[in-house]
């Protein structure tokens, strides 16, 4: 009965997080569409700043949050979502730019590998991920996203299809991902609580 409590708060809290992400994703993808660069210098190094250390802030700061964390609850297998999460958004990123995909490969500033944006990939899969264990903070964690996905738009580095097909990538490494991870303990009525029979550690979803 344990068990089954924690797995249905589980799917409660991926249900959440899945909503969320849809929510943002579909707010980013019209933004990245439809809105148009400011043409404002100040604007742009905002900008600028998202795309670059924004982003890397981000990425390794929330994978360093999600790894410590897990490793304290001696949760390993969410240490083995979370790398397989990046490990995922880096192979699938690289195939399909290396597919050079016509005309969307190619940059607004003129580069090519521009399809999808790995920026945006990268950064809705670790939101929908935070989204999952640390649910109060997913405003954050989206808007965090969000923004490092328009920047890749008003810094000229992707056009708006390359960054909503990395949303959408994003969205479905995390959702097929995380999916898994769940189902595995719902199949084996184990709980993802437990590293192993006997070693018993706290509750996965932070209230």
């Amino acid at each position: 009965m344990v068990i089954r409590n924690k797995l249905d708060r589980m799917r409660q809290c991926f249900s959440n997080a899945f909503w969320w992400t849809i929510i943002f994703g579909l707010i980013t993808i019209f933004i990245a569409l439809w809105a148009k660069k400011s043409g404002n210098p100040y604007i742009w190094s905002i900008g600028n700043f998202l795309s670059g250390i924004g982003n890397d802030v981000f990425l390794i700061g929330t994978n360093i949050i999600i790894l410590i964390w897990a490793w304290r609850q001696r949760t390993g297998s969410i240490i083995k979502l979370t790398l397989g999460i990046d490990l995922l958004v880096g192979i699938l990123v690289q195939g399909i730019k290396s597919m050079k995909i016509y005309p969307w490969y190619l940059r607004p500033n003129g580069g090519e590998g521009g399809f999808p944006s790995g920026h945006a990939t990268h950064a809705f899969a670790m939101a929908f991920l935070l989204a999952m264990f640390f649910p109060r903070f997913s405003w954050l964690w989206f808007t965090a996203a969000a923004a490092i996905s328009w920047s890749r738009v008003e810094t000229d580095w992707h056009s708006g299809i390359q960054v909503a097909a990395g949303v959408m990538l994003g969205v479905f490494i995390a959702w097929g991902m995380i999916s898994a991870w769940l189902k595995y303990f719902e199949n084996t009525n184990a709980d993802p609580t437990v590293e192993s029979k006997n070693v018993q550690v706290s509750k996965v979803i932070t209230n």
